[in-house]
């Protein structure tokens, strides 16, 4: 696919702002150089295979929906589907598993935001967000790992994304570790108390508005903006 020049700007834009967002939020972030196994396809043993469904609802009236897939087999891979529509035509959507590890609240289970956590504008932030779904755990980027912000999908001129990324459990895990050391993680990842969350939508006024309506001429668009929510749910 060949980008336009804006959406080229916005996806560098997205990953740079997002990547430097969540590493300068957490005090105990190092060089995973040399830590992180090598990654790719491939894998076995015979451990069982762990499967979650998210059901992707609409944040900020975005009316943005869609469905996730994570599967994470210990001794093989683990892999993320995500199938989205209703999304901002030909532009970069960040997507993350969000969550907590932090100390004392490595319990906590992730949730998605409801409408009353938008501040005075109605209009529900990145920063609106966090209590509720915590900080990017994995962004869902063309690597997975190591755990920083890279190429996002972009939506195709329908507005829809359909994204697949796989890679080793046990880079995964490395990565998980070394970046949150010390934070009582769990070697499973806990993905029960997890959540994805879609971002990126044009905004006028301080509401979501769709990329062929006539504010859209004016409209602002905002790649970090939550438009998407979902739990990860196992499938027993």
């Amino acid at each position: 696919m060949i980008l336009n020049k804006a959406a080229t700007l916005t996806k560098g834009f997205a990953a740079a702002l997002l990547g430097t967002f969540f590493l300068t939020s957490c005090d105990q972030l190092g060089d995973l150089d040399g830590v992180i196994p090598g990654g790719g396809s491939g894998g076995g043993g015979n451990s069982q295979m762990k499967m979650y469904k998210v059901q992707l609802n609409p944040l900020n009236n975005s009316g943005v929906t869609g469905t996730a897939t994570v599967m994470m087999n210990e001794d093989g891979e683990f892999e993320v589907i995500t199938d989205v529509m209703g999304l901002a035509p030909s532009m970069v959507h960040p997507q993350h598993i969000h969550g907590f590890v932090m100390e004392n609240m490595a319990d906590k289970d992730a949730m998605c935001p409801p409408p009353s956590a938008a501040g005075a504008d109605g209009l529900l932030t990145l920063e609106d967000g966090l209590p509720f779904y915590g900080p990017v755990l994995i962004p869902l980027d063309d690597k997975l790992v190591p755990l920083t912000a890279d190429n996002f999908p972009i939506a195709t001129s329908a507005g829809t994304i359909s994204y697949g990324g796989k890679v080793m459990t046990s880079s995964l895990v490395s990565a998980f570790d070394a970046m949150h050391n010390g934070t009582q993680t769990e070697k499973d990842l806990e993905l029960d108390k997890r959540v994805i969350v879609i971002h990126g939508a044009y905004v006028y006024y301080d509401k979501v508005v769709p990329a062929d309506s006539r504010e859209a001429k004016w409209a602002e668009y905002q790649p970090t903006l939550p438009v998407a929510c979902g739990e990860l749910v196992e499938m027993k």
